[in-house]
């Protein structure tokens, strides 16, 4: 089952004004982060007023038993989408809360992008958020994250802590990327979260424990037309690599950003020029006819990958104004390969975002 009545955080793009730093010396390359930090924490986990489009995202693998002794995993992606910004006093701006399950026991996927709630932004003392979008909920500070939400059916639900000891990765410089047609982006993501808690499945109370990432994104855009392609790689021996292939409208690859996360959660920059995607086959949609690159080969200085979906279908679709079905294909994905010269595996979300125009 799927929900049509709702958009990709892709798909929200607004038209911004940039932000004042130079270019070349985002685009320039170097083994580690810049020592002045774009991003300052945990004061920019917050709500950003002056900012009319950001957005905070979970992605997570789940394994539980139930009462009855079963095993059950799944995937999940929950994110908030602040779009709409008013000058008020506090500063209000719409919400739209996204959340979706891949049942990776039943074979099945649900999504519901529908959630939408224009409001005063929450801004805790002290930095941190505290998003909620009519009943779900996302809020934490310092790595300490809490998540609850369900769909309207009752099919499942999720209430999880999401927790992780290590610093933040800031990507970039400082936590500011280049962004390819849209200018450029703060960026930063928690890259090791231990998750644990509580799925609801079909009224069935299941235990779970597994692995999470965090992305916290905004900027002041540049209009344009693009999209992407986003892998988050989470390997067993506790490294993990962010990596963003940004297209232009042609479908071109204009930018590519990658980072790659060490077990104690120092971080370094990796060359775009020794990072590549190579799809291996294709999947079309029913719904939208789209027809996604998946399972593909990545390539990263120190190793070789093979990334495969654990589900064909994990597509939240929408219908735009016409009535056109729309969507994008965010899944719940495995890793296998070597990583300086040894064997790994490893857990992933890839999202592929179509072309869209910022307006």
């Amino acid at each position: 089952m799927r929900s049509r009545a709702g958009t990709s955080r892709a798909r929200r793009l607004a038209q911004l004004l940039l932000v004042p730093l130079t270019v070349a010396a985002l685009l320039a390359g170097g083994p580690a982060h810049a020592t002045t930090a774009a991003v300052t924490l945990p004061q920019d986990e917050s709500p950003h007023p002056s900012t009319v489009m950001e957005w905070w995202y979970f992605n997570g693998h789940l394994t539980g038993v139930d009462p009855s002794g079963k095993v059950h995993r799944y995937g999940f992606l929950l994110s908030f989408i602040r779009i709409n910004a008013q000058n008020t006093e506090p500063a209000s701006a719409l919400y739209n809360g996204q959340f979706a399950i891949t049942d990776l026991t039943r074979g099945t996927y649900e999504a519901d992008m529908s959630e939408y709630a224009q409001q005063p932004d929450v801004i805790p003392p002290g930095g941190g958020y505290d998003n909620s979008v009519n009943g779900w909920n996302m809020h934490g500070v310092n790595g300490q994250n809490t998540l609850t939400a369900a769909f309207k059916d009752g099919n499942y639900g999720i209430s999880l802590s999401a927790d992780q000891s290590t610093p933040a990765a800031l990507h970039g410089n400082g936590g500011l990327i280049p962004y390819g047609p849209f200018g450029q982006s703060y960026y930063y993501s928690e890259t090791a979260l231990h998750a644990s808690g509580t799925v609801m499945d079909h009224g069935v109370p299941v235990k779970v424990t597994g692995m999470a990432w965090q992305d916290h994104q905004w900027g002041d855009f540049a209009p344009g037309t693009g999209g992407w392609t986003w892998f988050s790689m989470q390997l067993a021996n506790g490294t993990q690599y962010m990596l963003y292939f940004i297209h232009d409208a042609t479908g071109k690859v204009a930018q590519i950003v990658g980072t790659e996360i060490h077990p104690n959660g120092s971080t370094v920059n990796l060359n775009p020029n020794q990072i590549s995607e190579t799809p291996l086959g294709s999947w079309t949609s029913p719904v939208t006819h789209v027809t996604y690159p998946q399972n593909w080969q990545v390539t990263v200085p120190d190793g070789t990958f093979t990334v495969l979906a654990q589900q064909a279908d994990q597509e939240p679709t929408t219908l735009t104004a016409q009535g056109t079905p729309t969507g994008y294909w965010e899944g719940s994905s495995a890793v296998v390969g070597v990583q300086n010269g040894l064997p790994v595996a490893g857990l992933d979300y890839t999202e592929i975002t179509p072309n869209f125009t910022a307006p």
